[in-house]
C-alpha cells in the first residue's frame, strides 16, 4: 500500500514536471527594440523630418505639444508614437563600419523619432515582410511599423481635437448673434451663467435641462480636424464666443458658419477647429 502510494505521488510530480516544462518550451522569448526604456518613462517625443521643422511632444500631467506651436496633445496618437516601444523583434543586425546603411535606407533617413534622446531611425522595408527597418543605439531591427504614416503627417495632426479640456469645465458661455447666408438670423445672442447653484440665462430664460444639454455640447465638441493658424486676428466684426472655465481663464473663439461647415478659430492659441455644418445646431440652438 505504501509502495503504490509513492508510485503514485512520484507520477504526480513527473507529470506537473513535464507540464512546466512544456509550458516553458512554447513561452517565447519575446524580444523588444530597447530593454531600458518604457512607455510609461517616457517624457518626451522628438520628431525629425528631412527639411520640416522638429516636432516636440512633452508630458507634464498630460501630453503637450510644444513645437511648433503648444497645444494640448491627441492622447491617441501618442499612445501610438509610443507602441513602438513594445513591438517584438527580431535578433538585430549589429552595425560596424562595413554595414551597407544605404541597403537599408538608413545611410540618411528620412524620419528620426526619439524617446527621451534615445533615437529611432526609421529606414526603408523589407521587401518580403514589409517590415520596416529601424536603426538604434548600432543595431539594426525589422519592426513591424504602422506609425510612420502619422510620423510624416503635419504638427497638427498631433494637436487634440478636443475643443476644450475634458478637466477644465465651463463656468459661463456667452453665444453671439449669428445670421445665415441670405442675412436671415439663425441663432440669437445668448449667456449662460451660474446663479445660486443654478444655471440661468440672459436675456432669455431657457429651463435647467436645456441649459445644461447645451453647455455639455459645447463641453464634449470634437472637430473634424484641428488646423495651425498663425496669421488670424481677432476682429470686432466677426462674432465669437466666449467661455469662462473654472481654472479662472477664458476662451474667445471667433465664428464663420456656412453649410459647408462651422470654424471656431482660437486666435491666442493658433488653431482652428473644424466641424461638419450640422455642429451648429448643438452649439448655438436651444430648445425651449
Amino acid at each position: 500500500m505504501k509502495s503504490t502510494y509513492l508510485t503514485n505521488l512520484l507520477l504526480l510530480v513527473v507529470a506537473v514536471l513535464l507540464v512546466w516544462l512544456m509550458t516553458e518550451s512554447q513561452t517565447p522569448n519575446t524580444r523588444f527594440i530597447t530593454d531600458n526604456l518604457s512607455q510609461s518613462q517616457v517624457t518626451e517625443i522628438t520628431i525629425q523630418r528631412k527639411n520640416q521643422p522638429a516636432i516636440t511632444l512633452q508630458y507634464d500631467a498630460q501630453w503637450q505639444l510644444v513645437q511648433p506651436i503648444k497645444a494640448r496633445a491627441n492622447q491617441t496618437r501618442i499612445k501610438l508614437l509610443l507602441s513602438l516601444l513594445e513591438q517584438p523583434v527580431e535578433a538585430p543586425i549589429p552595425v560596424t563600419e562595413k554595414t551597407p546603411l544605404a541597403d537599408f535606407g538608413l545611410a540618411q533617413p528620412r524620419l528620426i523619432l526619439s524617446f527621451n534622446q534615445q533615437s529611432f531611425a526609421f529606414g526603408d522595408t523589407e521587401s518580403l515582410s514589409g517590415y520596416r527597418y529601424i536603426l538604434h543605439n548600432q543595431q539594426i531591427y525589422l519592426v513591424h511599423d504602422d506609425i510612420s504614416p502619422l510620423l510624416s503627417a503635419s504638427a497638427s495632426s498631433f494637436i487634440d481635437n478636443r475643443l476644450l479640456d475634458t478637466t477644465n469645465n465651463i463656468k459661463a458661455l456667452h453665444l453671439p448673434q449669428l445670421f445665415k447666408e441670405n442675412g436671415e438670423q439663425y441663432s440669437a445672442a445668448l449667456s449662460i451663467y451660474q446663479h445660486d447653484g443654478h444655471w440661468q440665462s440672459k436675456p432669455e430664460s431657457y429651463a435647467q435641462d436645456a441649459l445644461l444639454t447645451l453647455l455639455q455640447n459645447w463641453q464634449q465638441a470634437y472637430a473634424m480636424q484641428v488646423v495651425i493658424a498663425p496669421e488670424v486676428r481677432m476682429t470686432a466684426n466677426t462674432p465669437s464666443v466666449a467661455i469662462d472655465l473654472m481654472d479662472n481663464t477664458q476662451r474667445r473663439l471667433m465664428v464663420s458658419q456656412s453649410e459647408n461647415g462651422l470654424t471656431l478659430t482660437d486666435p491666442d492659441l493658433q488653431l482652428q477647429y473644424q466641424f461638419p455644418a450640422a455642429m451648429a445646431d448643438a452649439l448655438f440652438l436651444i430648445s425651449r
